[in-house]
């Protein structure tokens, strides 16, 4: 067995290879919601002509995931979905509440050159750097309107992150 130095990168990754982080637009897409459903939606670098066309078709998509979530069971209807103009394709996230503390998710995607047609991903991608950010505000969130023992749904619907970059 060869002693491997952990601090290096593995052959073939070079420090150079890694891009700059730089921060991407952040807006709310407000409540999206339907059958008592209530999602909080973000948009990540939605800037381009389609974005309403883009948005209205994620939340379409999401509408169709919902009669899956019953599959997990013990849910609450509520939720948070973020859609992501990326570079290699449109992500959505779409994320609820279950078991108390559990957050269930479904990612989909569409293609640069067919930015309408949601599919679900089989891949073992999560979410990107930029997405975790609201994730990460959405845990907070959760934890502070929910499981503080008076289980607030409105504030934590009302809690919703306003930076305007992540």
């Amino acid at each position: 067995m060869t002693q491997t130095n952990l601090s290096q990168w593995p052959q073939g990754v070079d420090a150079a290879d890694f891009s700059t982080y730089q921060r991407r637009a952040l807006t709310s897409l407000g409540l999206w919601g339907t059958d008592g459903w209530a999602i909080k939606a973000y948009g990540i670098q939605l800037d381009h002509p389609d974005a309403d066309h883009l948005t209205w078709h994620a939340k379409q998509h999401v509408h169709q995931l919902l009669p899956l979530t019953q599959e997990e069971g013990s849910f609450y209807k509520t939720g948070f979905a973020v859609l992501h103009k990326g570079s290699l394709a449109n992500w959505l996230l779409f994320q609820w509440w279950t078991h108390d503390d559990v957050w269930c998710q479904f990612l989909s995607y569409s293609e640069t050159g067919d930015p309408l047609n949601f599919k679900v991903s089989t891949r073992p991608v999560v979410a990107c750097v930029y997405e975790t950010a609201v994730i990460w505000h959405e845990q907070k969130s959760w934890i502070a309107h929910v499981l503080n023992g008076r289980a607030d749904r409105r504030a934590y619907l009302e809690d919703v992150m306003t930076d305007q970059t992540c």
